[in-house]
This record gives C-alpha cells, sequence and structure tokens, in this order.
C-alpha cells in the first residue's frame, strides 16, 4: 500500500476507533487511568523561535505551545527547534541549520505525533550570509524535500500534523504565500494541516511576530483541537 494511502487509511481507523471508546476513555479519565494515545512514544516538535523562545514550565509567561499541548496529552515532548529557521532559511543570521539539518528528529524510537512548526522565515533565504528574498518554487522545493523525508522515516502510526505558520501581524502578503505553499504540500502528503489564522493578532504578540503567553495558548489550542 501507498505510504501515504497508508497513513490516511490509518486516520481514519484512529479516529473510528476513538469515536468507538470515547465514553470509556473518558471514564478511565476521570478515574486517573492513562489516556492518551499520543503519550506511549511522545511527541517530537521541529520548529523556529515560535518554539525555541519557550519553555516546559507550566503557567510561566514563557510557556511554549508545544509544551501546553505536550502537558494536556501527559505527554513527553522533544523540541529540535532554532530561531530564524526554516524549511529554507538557516537559523541564527544565516549562521545556523535549516529543519531538514536536524538529523536527530529523526532518530531513536519513532514518536507517537511528530509536529512541524515554521515556515515564517522561509520569505527569505541566506545567500552568502544576507537574507535575500525567496521564490515560490524554491520554498516549495524546501518544504517537499523535507515532507519526503517525513515520509521516509516514520509509518502510519506516527501522526504528522504541520502548522499554517504562525503569523502575527508583519509581512502579512508574505504570510498567506508561504501558507498557501505549505498547506499544499500537506494535502499532497497526507498529513495533517493546522489552521494558525487569527491565533497571533495584534495583542497577542510582544514584537509583532513572537506570542506572548495569550498567543501561545491559541496555539496550542487549534493544536489541540486538530490531534483531538
Amino acid at each position: 500500500m501507498d505510504r501515504r494511502l497508508g497513513r490516511r487509511v490509518v486516520t481514519v481507523l484512529i479516529g473510528a476507533f476513538a469515536l468507538a471508546i470515547g465514553p470509556f476513555l473518558w471514564s478511565q479519565g476521570a478515574q486517573g487511568g492513562p489516556v492518551s494515545e499520543v503519550a506511549p512514544q511522545g511527541i517530537v516538535v521541529v520548529g523556529d523561535s515560535i518554539t525555541a523562545r519557550y519553555d516546559d514550565s507550566p503557567g510561566d509567561a514563557d510557556q511554549g505551545w508545544w509544551s501546553v499541548v505536550a502537558r494536556h496529552y501527559g505527554a513527553d515532548v522533544t523540541t529540535y527547534a532554532q530561531s530564524g529557521s526554516g524549511y529554507l532559511r538557516q537559523g541564527l543570521r544565516c549562521t545556523g541549520d535549516r529543519f531538514g539539518d536536524r538529523d536527530a528528529a529523526f532518530e531513536g524510537s519513532a514518536p507517537s505525533l511528530f509536529i512541524v512548526e515554521g515556515g515564517r522565515n522561509d520569505w527569505s533565504q541566506c545567500v552568502d550570509g544576507r537574507w535575500l528574498p525567496s521564490t515560490n518554487a524554491e520554498v516549495e522545493r524546501a518544504v517537499e524535500r523535507y515532507y519526503d523525508r517525513i515520509d521516509a522515516s516514520f509509518g502510519p502510526a506516527t501522526r504528522v500534523v504541520v502548522l499554517g505558520p504562525p503569523w502575527g501581524p508583519l509581512q502579512l502578503l508574505e504570510g498567506l504565500r508561504i501558507t498557501r505553499i505549505v498547506k499544499a504540500a500537506v494535502e499532497r502528503h497526507g498529513f495533517e494541516f493546522v489552521d494558525t489564522a487569527g491565533t497571533l493578532t495584534a495583542e497577542n504578540v510582544v514584537d509583532g511576530i513572537h506570542p506572548n503567553r495569550a498567543g501561545s495558548l491559541a496555539i496550542a489550542d487549534r493544536v489541540i483541537a486538530t490531534v483531538g
């Protein structure tokens, strides 16, 4: 069976199974028993500064969206994130790496949930240490290359969830451009897409780009609604 078709079939079966045993799981949860199908192998997150700048301290002003998600499911979470990076652009002002350079994210036991957060920085790319505007074709190639690697690395038991790049009020036209590219590639690969439009408003960011606590909670809520 084609890997992407297999992933879709497994997702449908998981959804049907969840509906069938939902009342039982709710009862177990009320009694304090383990309920999360995400928890057994945990969560891996690959991202940019929307992930990297934040911590795993519940209630903290800088608690990351990924921390809120992991604690909702009672799951371990490991992040591979770097400020300024993306599918195409190197992080750390052109001295770091891209998503596809993080081999450690694919090592060890396959996670129950693999989340990709990013694309915000891919309006540009690094050329000779400078940021130059990216073309649609360049972004598409970088996204496809990374999603191909995900397909080759994980079986259908790993749910792959991709966030539409969380985008604050700056560079909105670039946000629409990059989000369209990411969403189209997600659909081609049979992954699950999280629409983050409206999560990072002027009130939910600290600098026009990065979320405050309300912004991180808004992103977490969208992810949780998608994962179920």
